[in-house]
């Protein structure tokens, strides 16, 4: 049976990740999996998978506009995320022949995608409800679902806001597939890491506990210790959302296996109970409050003990 294809739709304008040529690698490692990149800046060297459509912001505003009668409001690149459920038919021709369509976003690494979706997950309409990846069924009803109201929900105001009003996520289309009664699928798959933290770690329970992450030819994985051995788990991508990561060096960029760490990457040689306990250590940004603190105490003892040797000398006088 053949697998049904899908495309993303990935708009992009401004500075990329430091790791971009890392998720193109990833998208490489994908073949079976399409997507159109648009974007003002060339791709080098993009993988046949990766269709780039050169344009400029203000063009693309207007042609989001062109499909609405109302004034939108589509000032700044990161708004384009309310305006992703609508994609379907915004970007009808470029969709036309694929099974499913759907968004992504640039600040992830990409594991074995089809790995990770099942076929019942194909068997429904609506796959995901994460911004940072989600696919529809490529049908008319489908491209017009963000259309329908529900309570406080509305594509109007989610377009006319110029706040970011996560309406390609669980605060808006989530609510209209479930009134709708949609077929939708949705499960655990997808590696979301916390930015409130320096160590990574995951976003929500389980494993809020620092995590060791990896991509190792073409699989994005987790390590944990269980018993004192690594435990990995796999999973469709991990999200390093809000994260600033260094470039990735030249042997990081030819490698088949690499360390994700919290401010960059390193060659993975080999995975060790120990390798994978280093996640749990404070590193970076972690060691500053780390030492203040110290430094703090130190300083609470010297003054302790010079105001006990000045009583000393009060009384000895």
């Amino acid at each position: 049976m053949t697998s049904p294809s899908m495309r993303l739709v990935v708009p992009h304008f401004g500075t990329r990740p430091a790791y971009f040529p890392l998720v193109v690698q990833s998208m490489a490692a994908n073949p079976d999996v399409s997507w159109l990149l648009l974007t003002e800046q060339p791709v080098p060297d993009a993988p046949p998978n990766v269709a780039v459509q050169l344009c400029e912001f203000e063009a693309l505003a207007k042609r989001i506009q062109s499909h609405f009668e109302f004034e939108i409001s589509l000032e700044r690149p990161y708004k384009l995320c309310d305006f992703r459920p609508a994609f379907g038919e915004i970007f009808a021709d470029e969709l036309t022949g694929y099974d499913f369509w759907g968004h992504s976003d640039l600040d992830l690494v990409f594991g074995r995608i089809r790995r990770h979706l099942p076929a019942a997950a194909f068997e429904a309409d609506k796959i995901l409800f994460n911004g940072n990846f989600s696919l529809y069924r490529n049908t008319a009803e489908a491209a017009s679902w963000y259309r329908h109201e529900v309570g406080k929900v509305s594509y109007r105001d989610a377009m006319t806001n110029p706040a970011a009003m996560h309406f390609d996520e669980r605060a808006g289309i989530y609510y209209i597939v479930e009134d709708l009664r949609a077929p939708a699928w949705h499960e655990d798959v997808i590696f979301d890491i916390s930015f409130r933290r320096y160590r990574t770690r995951a976003e929500a329970p389980p494993g809020r506990d620092p995590r060791r992450y990896a991509w190792e030819e073409g699989e994005v994985c987790e390590y944990r210790l269980q018993r004192g051995r690594p435990v990995r788990r796999t999973a469709l991508l991990i999200h390093l959302q809000k994260r600033v990561l260094r470039e990735p060096a030249p042997d990081v960029l030819t490698a088949e296996r690499y360390w994700i760490l919290p401010n960059g990457f390193a060659v993975q040689d080999r995975v060790t109970p120990w390798s994978v306990r280093a996640a749990r250590i404070p590193r970076g940004k972690e060691l500053l409050p780390f030492y203040l603190r110290r430094a703090q105490r130190w300083r609470r003892r010297r003054a302790t003990r010079q105001a006990a040797a000045a009583g000393r000398t009060t009384v000895q006088v």
